[in-house]
Formats: C-alpha cells, structure tokens, sequence
C-alpha cells in the first residue's frame, strides 16, 4: 500500500467506508477543497499491480491500482484554550493554531485490519513536519461518534473539556 496526495486519477466513486457522508464528502467535495487550498486529503491505494492480484486472490475482486482503501484529510485551524481538558489549555495562549484531522475512513470491507492504524500514524506524521515549519501545537479531531473516539484515545489523543467527541493530541 502507498499514501498519495488525492488526484483525479483515483476511483472516488468505487469508496464505501459504511457513512454515506464521508462516502460524498470524498465523491464531491475533497478535489474541490483541496483546488482552493482549504484541505488536502490522502489517500491509501494498492503500491502496484501485484498488490492487486493478491486482493483479487483473496476475494477482492473491485480493488484496481486506482482504488481507494483509505483516506484522510488536514487543515490548518485554531481552537480555544477553553476547549482542551484543563492540564492542557494552562500550557497555551488563548487560541492555538492545529492541524486539524477532518476525515479519516477506511473502506468497510477492510475495517478492522490495521489500515485506520497506518494512516492516522501517516496524517501525525504529515502534522508534525508541517508544523516544523508553520505552526501547530497539535492535532485536533472530531470524532464521529463515540468508537471513532476510542480509537483515537487508544492513540494518545485527549478528550477536550466536556466534549467527548472532540480529542487533542499535543505534537510538542
């Protein structure tokens, strides 16, 4: 498996991770948002034809080198101090420049895998060195519900003050 930018060249349409809006969110709107500089999204496919052949061999028989098994987006944003859990939000002034993890979905029939696994590790590191650069104390998420959550804690993220469904992880 290789991570690359999104491109045209990938099959959106052939994606289902199971949430229809993520499903349309990349069908429709990650091109376009990364076209206009708000995201970019990337996404995991087969590093080559021999890849594929051993998904078909083992019944996977819609996976070609352009279809996508994952994918997750970044953004730059700022969250408020007031929103992290307490021993966090005492560290930093009150608004404080993120990454923020937009979507990250895994095609249903390879859910459970390791494949969510790699490509949270792959958007940490993308994080990271960006904010080498352009600051960013950390990476923020909101989870879709509350096993989405769990597996970000599993992680290292951290549940913001009274928000369950929204987790920080610090990068320094």
């Amino acid at each position: 498996m290789k991570v690359q930018a999104l491109a045209g060249n990938h099959d959106r349409n052939g994606f289902d991770c199971g949430v229809e809006a993520l499903n349309l969110w990349l069908r429709q709107t990650a091109l376009q948002h990364q076209a206009k500089g708000i995201s970019r999204t990337f996404v995991a496919v087969p590093s080559n034809a021999g890849e594929v052949e051993g998904y078909l061999s083992v019944g996977y028989g819609d996976i070609g080198e352009a279809s996508i098994l994952g994918f997750f987006a970044l953004a730059s944003a700022f969250v408020l101090a007031d929103d992290l859990a307490p021993e966090l939000a005492k560290r930093y002034p009150r608004q404080i420049p993120v990454t923020r993890l937009g979507r990250l979905a895994i095609r249903s029939d390879l859910q459970g895998q390791g494949l969510g696994r790699l490509l949270l590790a792959d958007a940490v590191t993308r994080s990271r060195n960006a904010a080498l650069s352009v600051g960013s104390a950390g990476i923020f998420v909101d989870a879709k519900n509350t096993a989405a959550a769990k597996f970000y804690a599993e992680y290292g993220f951290m549940v913001c003050k009274e928000q369950p469904l929204k987790l920080y992880l610090p990068m320094w």
